[in-house]
């Protein structure tokens, strides 16, 4: 008798493994991104820190830039970088834009994170090309209608030939933008326990056409989060010098 209890022990344990073990191996690339997202969404703080490069095809590379920021009661309290660029936003709008919409997503590993021996999914994320490029265009003209309007305050001190500049740059900018190819593609690193992102990866690659010539640029992002534990309310970010 206590045999067959113990087997019964036994098996109702290996089916709880295996169930759990299921779920996790169940789970849609789908689904992990939008539990990633969901679960960074629920957080009521946290904190990220990153950098962003950029460079030609011909290889120049633009110098990195840093950035950090904090989240407090679901508020964007910072952002901070060396410069004011406005290429890069809150890490939890990109993690919402691509669950929202993404040409194709696989997972590309299932496994423990070195570092902290967390179990860890891995996924890989093309983003919806018409998509990128509808949001980098605005993002592009925004940018230079700002630099149009500091133009107009500019102009009364004598800087009228920056409007020649500007009304010329605004001729380039949209020709490019008729060639304008985007490819983003993304890597997520997902604590599968905790169901949140601890790194966000972005690699984007612009094709276009400027002056009749095919031009590459390129741009990676790196962005970890961090202060899950609440610390980040009492970490002030210093400002940058």
């Amino acid at each position: 008798m206590r045999r067959i209890l113990s087997v019964l022990v036994f098996i109702l344990i290996m089916q709880s493994l295996m169930g759990c073990m299921g779920t996790s191996r169940n789970r849609s690339p789908k689904e992990w991104l939008s539990l990633s997202y969901s679960g960074l969404a629920a957080m009521d703080q946290y904190a990220f820190t990153g950098s962003m490069s950029m460079g030609m095809g011909e290889g120049m590379m633009f110098k990195p830039q840093t950035f950090e920021g904090k989240i407090v009661n679901h508020h964007q309290l910072t952002l901070q970088s060396e410069q004011q660029d406005p290429l890069y936003r809150n890490p939890v709008d990109v993690l919402r834009s691509l669950n929202e919409s993404h040409k194709a997503i696989e997972i590309i590993k299932d496994g423990t994170e070195e570092s902290t021996a967390a179990g860890i999914i891995v996924l890989r994320i093309w983003d919806d090309r018409n998509v990128v490029k509808k949001n980098w265009s605005k993002k592009l003209n925004e940018q230079l209608d700002q630099l149009a309007g500091n133009h107009l305050i500019a102009e009364t001190v004598g800087g009228k030939e920056q409007k020649i500049v500007l009304e010329q740059s605004k001729i380039e900018l949209n020709n490019m933008l008729d060639s304008l190819e985007v490819d983003s593609q993304y890597e997520i690193i997902i604590d599968k326990k905790k169901l949140i992102p601890l790194k966000l990866e972005e690699q984007t690659l612009f094709s276009y056409m400027r002056n009749g010539n095919p031009t590459k640029e390129y741009r990676h992002t790196n962005v970890r989060f961090q202060s899950f534990d609440g610390s980040v309310a009492n970490d002030a970010i210093s400002p940058k010098s």
